[in-house]
C-alpha cells in the first residue's frame, strides 16, 4: 500500500489536455492537466482594467483637495478685499450712500459665505483620501486584490504534480467541464510504500515494533527476497 495523493481542480473549467496516464512515472512539479485559460485571462484583463481606473479616481480625488485648498485661499482674499471696502465705506459713511454701504455688507456675507461652502467641500475630499497615498488607499488596495486573484486562477489552470511518483485512478477526459474538488486522477508516491499483512490475533504475541522482517511476493517467487521491519500494528 502506500499514500494516494488526488489531483483535483481548485477552478471551474474545461480540460484541454491531459500530459499523464495510469502506470506513467511524474516528477515533482510536473504538468498533469492543462484547463482553458480564456475565461480566466479575460477577469484579469477586467481586473487591470479597473485597478486603472480605480487609480485615476483616487488621484482626481487627490486633486480635489487640493482644488478645495485653492478655492479657500481665493476666498479668503475676496473676503479680505470685501471687508477692506466695507470699513472704507463705514468711515466716510456720511458721503456714501446707504445702498453702497449695504452693497459692501452683503459682499462681505457672501465672501464669509462662500469660505464656508469651500471648506466644506476640503473636509469632504479630505474624508476620501486623509491619511493615505495612492498605493494604500483602500479602494486601490480593494482593486489590487481583485487582480491578484484573478491572476491567482491564472495559476490554478496547469495542475502540477504535488509530489513524484506513479499515476493512478485517472477519470479526466480531454473536453470534460470539470467542478472544483471533482477527482482528476492520483499520484502514489512510490518512494514511501509498504505492506500491510494480516495475521490472527494469536499470532501477534511475539511481534513487536521494530523486529526485522523478510517478505517474499508471489509476483518475483522465492528467489527475491525483501527486507524491512516492522512499521506498527493497526489500531
Amino acid at each position: 500500500a502506500g499514500d494516494i495523493v488526488p489531483i483535483t481542480s481548485r477552478e471551474n473549467g474545461t480540460v484541454l489536455a491531459i500530459h499523464a496516464d495510469n502506470t506513467q512515472s511524474v516528477s515533482r512539479g510536473q504538468i498533469l492537466v492543462d484547463i482553458d485559460p480564456v475565461k480566466a485571462r479575460v477577469a484579469v484583463a477586467g481586473a487591470e482594467a479597473e485597478l486603472a481606473k480605480t487609480v485615476r479616481s483616487v488621484r482626481a480625488k487627490f486633486a480635489r483637495v487640493e482644488e478645495a485648498r485653492a478655492q479657500i485661499a481665493a476666498t479668503q482674499v475676496t473676503l479680505m478685499q470685501a471687508e477692506s471696502d466695507l470699513r472704507r465705506r463705514t468711515a466716510a459713511r456720511e458721503s456714501v450712500s446707504q445702498e453702497d454701504l449695504l452693497h459692501a455688507q452683503d459682499a462681505v456675507s457672501s465672501a464669509q459665505a462662500r469660505i464656508k461652502v469651500a471648506e466644506g467641500g476640503l473636509n469632504q475630499a479630505l474624508a476620501e483620501v486623509e491619511g493615505t497615498k495612492v498605493a494604500d488607499n483602500p479602494e486601490v488596495m480593494a482593486a489590487i486584490a481583485n487582480l491578484r486573484q484573478a491572476s491567482t486562477v491564472i495559476a490554478h489552470m496547469q495542475l502540477a504534480a504535488p509530489v513524484g511518483g506513479g499515476i493512478a485512478q485517472r477519470t479526466v477526459q480531454v473536453g470534460q467541464q470539470i467542478a472544483p474538488g471533482t477527482p482528476l486522477m492520483a499520484v502514489v508516491p512510490l518512494h514511501s510504500v509498504w505492506i500491510d499483512a494480516n495475521f490472527k490475533e494469536g499470532q501477534l504475541e511475539d511481534m513487536r515494533i521494530g523486529q526485522p522482517v523478510t517478505i517474499e511476493a508471489d509476483v518475483y517467487g522465492g528467489d527475491v527476497v525483501f527486507h524491512g521491519k516492522v512499521a506498527g500494528f493497526g489500531a
